[in-house]
């Protein structure tokens, strides 16, 4: 949660969103929600990309 608190803009904001989507994930694989995990995995995926993208321009 530290690097939330220290990341800005939308680097601080794609963080957060891969904390609330691997939480998500957590959620579906022991079964307190339905759904399919794999949509959560491909979101997570996306979110890894972007924010690889945005810490390799800085």
């Amino acid at each position: 949660m530290g690097a939330v608190l220290d990341a800005q803009g939308v680097v601080g904001a794609t963080i957060s969103r891969l904390g609330v989507e691997f939480q998500e994930l957590n959620f579906r694989l022991i079964g307190m929600t339905g759904g399919d995990p794999n949509q959560v995995i491909a979101d997570i995926n996306t979110d890894v990309a972007e924010l690889k993208r945005l810490c390799e321009s800085s």
